[in-house]
């Protein structure tokens, strides 16, 4: 998380985040960001963040300046070793947790909100929280999309920490 607020994040950028100790940043990059950016970005930080393997439905998920995190606490206060402090109006987004896995044109896998997979890549699948180990998707969906056993390990890297339920077309609540 540090590399990415350091490193990665400019100006005008926003950087969502949850209330979740442990929740990953997510940067998104432009001056100009749309209303479904935001909501894709807010999908993806809270479906990778603790709140998928918890069981959540749904988190609350904010976004700020990158100026607005710190790793400094104010006069008096404390901050653990790993956590950053928030300074000013964070913008809130509730949002419904749900991933999907595709293959894109190019061949390359891509993990991330569902919206998002399905206009980059003619072949996916979603998921959503389960009671199937991650190898166990992982073969599910490389069946579904095609790919040989050599995609397991990239597949599991896709997907957050948790169990799941892979959802092809047809079988949706």
């Amino acid at each position: 998380n540090e590399i990415i607020i350091k490193k990665h994040s400019d100006n005008g950028d926003l950087v969502f985040h949850t209330e979740l100790a442990g929740s990953p940043f997510f940067v998104v990059k432009g001056k100009e960001i749309g209303s479904a950016t935001i909501e894709e970005a807010a999908i993806a930080t809270a479906s990778y963040s603790r709140a998928w393997k918890a069981g959540l439905q749904s988190a609350d998920v904010y976004y700020v300046k990158p100026e607005q995190v710190s790793k400094e606490a104010k006069s008096g206060e404390y901050i653990s070793k790993g956590a950053f402090m928030i300074y000013g109006r964070k913008n809130f987004v509730p949002v419904k947790i749900e991933l999907a896995v595709g293959i894109t044109g190019k061949g390359k896998l891509m993990g991330g909100p569902a919206a998002a997979v399905a206009k980059s890549c003619a072949k996916h699948v979603k998921l959503i929280q389960g009671d199937n180990k991650p190898s166990d998707a992982a073969k599910k969906i490389a069946k579904i999309l095609g790919l040989g056993s050599g995609y397991l390990d990239e597949i599991i890297r896709a997907m957050p920490a948790g169990e799941f339920k892979v959802v092809s077309k047809g079988d949706e609540k």
